[in-house]
């Protein structure tokens, strides 16, 4: 009976897998363009609805190749599902694969014995791929303490990085850890800085609103997975909390829901008597709405940094995982951020939430010229990228 209905579930979850890639091989784009160029390209990614960010950055990856290269044709196909020899098939009837983007060195999440990281593929399957595959924007996402990668992990990993033609990590902090995994300096040096497209949102969709144009109000984001990983105690919560309840006093306060767990972080808002507005994202032109519209976001998810940034929003970041503060370091400010083990990360958030929100158009013009840089890198990525794929 068991094995019966463990057998039942798998094929929802993977019919389930099926509407959402379908969806997005109807629906692909953030704003209605037609196919230009020649290329059919499989698509290789998280797509979700449960999580904002891996909901949005597989569109805007579409709309920045489709843009720079021109794409007549996405097929999607979701990482976490085993690829089997039909699917080799299948991919080797397209000109290229992309896999990305997102943070997919990760053990835990779609977790197989097959390549150790979320994309579950074999060995033998990835060497039996004949077009060219395109790792583009991905970052290595292990959490502070979590435990290290399978052995099978250092083997996949370094038979991948020598058969992509093109591999893209959204920031310098990710290659520096992933380069420990690899087993020469070629394979190293093929490491390159690609960030996320979502930071470019206002680059990639320039008349979609007035970037610069925000409300008077503040938006908040925290994440509550694995919070065992982040911190051994939730006083970080009540911080947050605290400095929402200050804020409040001169400002609206939004709560910007990415994940449904994420509304768990309410309660200390509750505690505290915030009057907040709560927000749970449905789609993506919503998610690039709302975060087009804050002064200031305070964020605790990737995504919640990367996004706002993109759209011309001053943020200010909890750091509660080392990649949101290598963002930080890659686009030159490092003071936007306030790290939860920092024993003075209250008095830090409080000081530097009210300075960010009371100088946030300076902010927004620190913004662009960050934002100058990490077009100037994509554009010459996709340029290489074009002439791979000639």
């Amino acid at each position: 009976m068991a094995n019966i209905i463990r057998c039942a579930l798998g094929k929802i979850k993977r019919r389930a897998k099926m509407y959402v890639q379908r969806y997005y091989d109807r629906f692909p784009f953030l704003i209605k363009s037609q196919p230009k160029g020649e290329k059919r390209a499989v698509h290789i990614s998280a797509f979700s609805y449960g999580n904002a960010g891996d909901t949005l950055l597989p569109v805007v990856l579409r709309d920045l190749f489709n843009d720079t290269i021109g794409i007549k044709q996405w097929r999607s196909v979701d990482l976490h599902v085993e690829v089997r020899k039909s699917d080799v098939r299948f991919y080797n009837k397209k000109d290229f694969v992309v896999i990305g983007g997102g943070g997919l060195f990760l053990k835990d999440t779609g977790a197989n014995d097959n390549s150790g990281w979320q994309w579950n593929c074999s060995i033998d399957n990835l060497a039996k791929i004949n077009k060219p595959i395109i790792a583009f924007a991905i970052g290595y996402n292990r959490f502070r303490g979590q435990d290290d990668f399978e052995p099978i992990f250092t083997q996949h990993f370094n038979r991948f990085v020598e058969q992509v033609k093109f591999i893209g990590i959204r920031n310098h902090g990710s290659i520096e850890k992933l380069k420990k995994y690899l087993n020469s300096d070629a394979l190293k040096n093929k490491l390159v800085y690609q960030p996320c497209m979502t930071t470019l949102i206002s680059k990639i969709y320039p008349h979609l609103y007035n970037y610069r144009a925000k409300d008077n109000c503040v938006a908040f984001n925290c994440a509550f997975d694995r919070a065992q990983l982040r911190s051994s105690s939730d006083q970080y919560l009540h911080a947050i909390a605290k400095v929402a309840k200050s804020l409040s006093e001169k400002t609206k306060i939004r709560f910007y829901s990415h994940v449904h767990s994420d509304t768990l972080a309410l309660k200390y808002f509750d505690e505290y008597k915030v009057d907040y507005e709560l927000v749970e994202f449905k789609n993506v032109g919503q998610i690039v709405e709302c975060y087009s519209q804050p002064r200031l976001v305070i964020g605790m998810r990737g995504h919640a940094q990367m996004i706002p940034f993109g759209c011309g929003t001053p943020i200010l970041s909890i750091i509660s995982h080392d990649k949101m503060q290598w963002f930080l370091d890659d686009i030159h400010h490092p003071e936007w951020g306030c790290d939860v083990l920092d024993s003075d990360f209250e008095n830090q958030l409080m000081q530097k939430s009210h300075s960010l929100f009371d100088n946030y158009e300076q902010c927004i013009d620190d913004i662009e010229e960050a934002k100058k840089m990490l077009w100037s890198v994509t554009l010459e990525n996709m340029a290489k990228i074009k002439d791979i794929l000639k």
